[in-house]
């Protein structure tokens, strides 16, 4: 089957997030059988034209829509959305997509550039489910959630395939929100997956020694984006809140985003300074130690997919503990493995941090065990098993 990927990301580094990280693991799992469309950040690349790009060390086709530079965290003036698309649009026509049977897309800004013909070869990766706008960094944005969903409904009820990384509960909301226009049989329950050959159990106390951390320190990791939905300032809070009687804990913030500045000015403000580090943007490998040599993993996302950093954690064997956002209740089980908190109370979330300590590590081992069938190792045996009764 002659396959399509388009994601605006230079399909290495940039931009950071979960939709790179897909890009990421779809090309690593399909080996150089699969054409890129996508936009480069090095003025050195051809845009505009068909090229060869090693990435994975497979060769892939790639065709790069755009130059881009590569900036903060910073907001832009015009949403990155809107120059993405813009970007696509001049190009689309070039791509010659009716020689494709199968088109993957996973952003509507990409969706949205498609010629309607073609929308019966698409499968949509999501995710998410929820509405991007409710999230937006732009509050005007969040205005028009309703307009969206018109359009997004409209263009996604023509595809051939929904893949979303979600729970149950919240695909069924989802369908509820399309107002019948989705198809329950289109849709198909599709987690995110991670690389199982970083992400897994290592030894601890060689760990602690490679990274100068004492045995005696509560090590607590948080993973992902800097950006107020992932509920920095209430796992900040919990944490103060749990350091009062665990005065030898320590929160190691592991990511970058725009809310970085933010944080460490609350920091400042809770005189923290000894007691929370922001370690920034650091490689897989690193975030996977760190990982392993931690007592507990936190999460107060807002909203979530499938989260990425959740089942990073759960597969290297760490307690967790987290909000309650979708897909949490599928990792994370009461008393076994960590806690999904129900409410938005620190003291309450602080108090399951502290139980959190005491879990049976059998369960937990478990529990990562589990995780394999999440691997991006497995990634391309089951899209086939979906894309291949295409037609």
């Amino acid at each position: 089957m002659k396959t399509l990927f388009i994601e605006l990301c230079n399909f290495q580094d940039y931009p950071l997030g979960g939709h790179l990280s897909f890009a990421l693991h779809l090309t690593q799992a399909m080996e150089g059988n699969i054409d890129l469309v996508g936009i480069t950040t090095d003025p050195a690349e051809k845009v505009g034209k068909w090229t060869t790009k090693t990435i994975h060390r497979f060769n892939y086709r790639i065709y790069n829509v755009a130059y881009i530079k590569k900036h903060s965290f910073k907001k832009p003036i015009i949403p990155t959305r809107i120059t993405d698309f813009c970007s696509l649009k001049k190009q689309i026509n070039k791509l010659k997509l009716n020689t494709y049977d199968l088109i993957i897309v996973q952003t509507p800004e990409v969706l949205f550039t498609l010629p309607v013909k073609v929308l019966y070869k698409v499968c949509l990766i999501m995710p998410g489910v929820e509405n991007p706008l409710s999230i937006s960094r732009y509050k005007i944005a969040r205005h028009f959630q309703q307009i969206y969903d018109n359009f997004f409904f409209k263009y996604a009820a023509k595809t051939r395939y929904i893949l979303a990384a979600a729970d149950k509960c919240s695909i069924q909301k989802f369908i509820e929100r399309s107002k019948e226009k989705l198809k329950p049989n289109n849709i198909y329950q599709f987690p995110t997956r991670y690389d199982a050959d970083i992400f897994h159990t290592k030894d601890r106390s060689s760990l602690r020694k490679q990274y100068n951390i004492p045995d005696t320190e509560i090590s607590i990791v948080i993973t992902g984006r800097l950006n107020w939905f992932k509920g920095w300032k209430f796992i900040i809070d919990a944490f103060l809140l749990f350091n009062k009687e665990k005065t030898n804990a320590h929160l190691y913030f592991i990511g970058d985003g725009e809310d970085r500045e933010n944080i460490e000015a609350y920091i400042q403000e809770k005189t923290c300074q000894n007691q929370i580090t922001l370690l920034g943007r650091q490689s897989l490998n690193f975030i996977a130690d760190y990982l392993n040599l931690a007592d507990l993993y936190v999460m107060g996302s807002y909203k979530e997919g499938w989260s990425t950093s959740l089942v990073e954690a759960v597969a290297s064997a760490v307690p967790c503990v987290v909000t309650n956002f979708s897909s949490a209740k599928d990792m994370i089980e009461n008393g076994f493995n960590g806690f999904v908190v129900e409410e938005r109370d620190e003291q309450l979330f602080a108090t399951k941090m502290k139980e959190a300590l005491l879990l049976e590590k059998a369960n937990i081992m478990k529990k990562a065990k589990w995780c394999e069938q999440y691997s991006v190792q497995n990634m391309r045996q089951q899209i086939e098993k979906i894309t291949n009764n295409m037609y």
